[in-house]
């Protein structure tokens, strides 16, 4: 049988702590096909090269530069001749209703240019690997620039296929600067499979990005495996929650503190996993606002691996996940709380509401809640009876099995895949 091939473009993966997620996909990629080059952006000296991840034993990682250089921008420039551009900006006006400034017009130069860059790069990494072009199929984690350059290959060569995901900052366009995420439409057109990462996710693509092909558009389910039976362990008196994110802005961890500022009547232990950019000093805000609070425990663990995340898990009781964030898609570490049988409290923003029913498996928050809000829901997990408290833990897990069990959803993706792909 011929040798299949897949080239899967990530972030940073294996380097780092981001895309955990991406380790477990990985394993059921590696099933499939017979070798697998992980691509990923060239590191600076000062970046660690150490796998903070587990990679199958088919899976070899090869850097690519990013940088562009002077003359190659230079050259870009030529884009002012090409249909695309000019189609690109008919879209931003017409259908995205966007006034065009310095920074669209900047952006939208800068990923034409990157994308012919990552093409020529991607087509001398296969030349000169000797991987043939028609039995390899690729695949970018996020939908980017690297996603047209993949596009612009898999035009000018016969290749197996070419498939996205979309997760979350690269489908809203409200969170993107100037309210604009470039060349989506062409992205789209070249590719034979996008995958969303809910049915909102899609849906959002429907309403927003003109010229669409819905066929191409297949609802993906993240997922994580099996770490731990059912738990249906009684609730405590300290009522025990766990915020689990990258403290960036739209994160809104400062929602928590501010609720268990002014909660009252019971006690809470509340434990935050994630550290983040220069947004918030959770330690020095947590301190500053709770040191008063006999009523209030707390543990911030800042930045651990994946494993430690679920040794923590299996540690530790929980009584519920919280999340407050503006935008998701759907989150993982919901995903793996339900694994655990822990409910969920969450804000109603993306594709939350596929996964927390609202008082079954736990608590559906409005886009924007206020402190109160947030109170409220706390205080009504804390007076379930036992009997209410073990179904929603019971419902919890059933959620992730039946939904977002790993081996069900990625073997699916796969098979789309497979479906989508052409036979040379």
């Amino acid at each position: 049988m011929k040798k299949k091939y897949l080239i899967l473009v990530s972030a940073s993966f294996p380097y780092g702590l981001r895309e955990p997620f991406l380790e477990t996909e990985l394993k059921y990629h590696a099933i499939h096909f017979d070798r697998i080059y992980l691509l990923v952006p060239k590191l600076s000296k000062n970046q660690s090269h150490r796998f903070n991840f587990q990679l199958p034993k088919n899976v070899i990682v090869a850097q690519f530069e990013y940088t562009i250089g002077f003359w190659e921008r230079l050259k870009g420039l030529n884009n002012i001749f090409n249909y695309v551009f000019w189609k690109e900006i008919s879209i931003i006006k017409n259908d995205y209703q966007l006034k065009l400034n310095r920074n669209i017009i900047k952006t939208l130069f800068s990923t034409l240019i990157r994308a012919d860059h990552f093409a020529l790069q991607l087509k001398n990494f296969l030349k000169s690997n000797r991987i043939p072009f028609h039995r390899t199929t690729c695949y970018t984690y996020w939908c980017n620039e690297y996603t047209l350059g993949m596009g612009i290959l898999r035009k000018r060569y016969k290749m197996a296929g070419a498939f996205t995901r979309l997760h979350n900052w690269d489908l809203y366009f409200e969170r993107a600067p100037d309210h604009y995420l470039p060349l989506r439409s062409r992205m789209f057109q070249r590719l034979d499979g996008v995958f969303p990462v809910s049915e909102q996710t899609k849906q959002y693509i429907l309403k927003k990005v003109p010229n669409v092909d819905e066929s191409k558009l297949i609802v993906s389910y993240l997922g994580v495996e099996k770490e731990k039976e059912m738990n249906l362990e009684k609730k405590g008196k300290t009522l025990k929650i766990l915020s689990l994110a990258f403290l960036g802005k739209i994160k809104r961890i400062d929602l928590v503190v501010a609720a268990l500022e002014q909660l009252e009547g019971f006690n809470i232990e509340w434990h935050h996993i994630g550290q983040g950019n220069d947004h918030l000093d959770l330690k020095q805000y947590a301190f500053n606002r709770l040191f008063n609070k006999v009523n209030i425990k707390y543990v911030l663990s800042g930045d651990i691996t994946k494993k430690q995340v679920y040794e923590y898990l299996n540690k530790q009781h929980f009584d519920a996940l919280i999340n407050t964030s503006s935008y998701e898609g759907v989150p993982v570490s919901m995903m793996e709380a339900m694994s655990f049988s822990i409910p969920v409290i969450g804000t109603n923003v993306g594709g939350v509401s596929e996964i927390i029913e609202d008082g079954k498996n736990g608590y559906l928050l409005s886009a924007n809640p206020e402190v109160s809000e947030i109170i409220n829901r706390l205080t009504q997990l804390y007076n379930l009876d036992e009997n209410e408290y073990l179904t929603l833990r019971k419902n919890a897990y059933l959620t992730w099995q039946n939904k977002f069990n790993a081996e069900a959803n990625y073997s699916e993706l796969i098979y789309d895949m497979v479906q989508f792909s052409k036979n040379y």
